[in-house]
């Protein structure tokens, strides 16, 4: 297997140097190719009922981005791009931000539902990619049709919380050219397993942090360009260096307590009754007890995914 600190440890080296993923004049650039505002909305399978959000609003990812090193910056929101128009809305034109979006893409045979990153699209190409969502073949056509990058995330992950056949990762290899390999959020032996499926067959390996909290930009992607157009342009080409850090049991604690209190807490000064406080207050003092029970059981079934998604990786 590929070792997946390469490059985390060659991005360290060639801070003072040459990029590999720079071509000749061309300035090095960073981007954090994975990273959600306020305006994604979150749900658990086991608590279908509450809806979470993640927590800063999109012109503090945009700021948290910069003050990390980013010199371009994107939001990818589930399913919707309205985070990203309010960040231009409240801040102007920005010549380094670049619209994204996460879009929750099935197969059409089982409805298998996978995601991925579509970037440097406007609110009419967003309805036509909502629209062709539930079709992964139909969809991928059109987002090569009007020639936008789009990349596979986190390649062990489904919503259903199942393996992948041996099919399905044939037909991602299939249909993609890039492919998330360092996922902020997703456990080392995640991003190994994506790493070996996809840079196995040379695809391009890009990291985003998958930040629903303050980890904006501690993953990210180098590559290079002076603009939104040549940085795409660059990525797609091939010249791409995931960099960065990987998720872990404590960091996935740390960040479902913090978006879970925020929850919580918004609905405590929304009551009006002393039921409702007292019910939210009861939710805030269980949660607190119980989340890490929780992740410790995500991980363990994680576990068995992992073992799964090795055993139908092609041969």
């Amino acid at each position: 297997m590929i070792d997946l600190l390469t490059c985390t440890l060659e991005s360290v080296s060639l801070e003072g140097g040459d990029d590999p993923s720079a071509g000749p004049g061309r300035p090095a650039a960073r981007i954090d190719l994975h990273c959600h505002s306020s305006f994604s909305e979150e749900r658990l399978n086991y608590l279908p009922g509450l809806a979470w959000y993640p927590l800063l609003e999109p012109e503090g990812v945009y700021d948290l981005a910069q003050r990390r090193g980013m010199d371009f910056v994107t939001i990818t929101d589930h399913d919707t791009i309205d985070g990203c128009k309010a960040l231009i809305d409240r801040r102007g034109v920005l010549q380094d931000f670049i619209f994204g979006e996460e879009v929750s893409v099935r197969f059409p045979e089982d409805g298998t539902l996978i995601h991925i990153n579509v970037f440097d699209h406007d609110e009419q190409q967003h309805r036509e990619i909502q629209r062709r969502r539930d079709n992964l073949y139909e969809l991928v056509g059109y987002l090569r049709e009007i020639d936008k990058l789009f990349v596979l995330n986190h390649m062990t992950w489904t919503a259903q919380q199942r393996v992948l056949t041996g099919r399905q990762i044939e037909v991602l290899l299939e249909l993609f050219d890039v492919f998330e390999g360092l996922n902020g959020v997703r456990s080392y032996m995640h991003n190994a397993l994506a790493w070996q499926a996809a840079g196995g067959c040379d695809k391009v390996l890009v990291g985003g942090s998958d930040s629903h909290t303050f980890r904006v930009g501690t993953t990210y992607t180098r590559t290079q360009g002076a603009t939104k157009a040549e940085v795409l342009a660059s990525i797609a080409a091939g010249r791409a260096l995931p960099c960065g850090a990987f998720g872990t049991p404590e960091k996935l604690r740390e960040d479902v307590w913090l978006t879970l209190q925020k929850t919580v807490e918004q609905r405590l000064a929304e009551a009006t009754g002393r039921w409702q406080r007292f019910k939210y207050r009861s939710v805030r003092r269980l949660a607190q007890t119980l989340h890490p029970l929780a992740c410790l059981g995500y991980h363990k079934h994680q576990d068995v995914l992992m073992r799964g998604f090795t055993q139908a990786l092609p041969a």
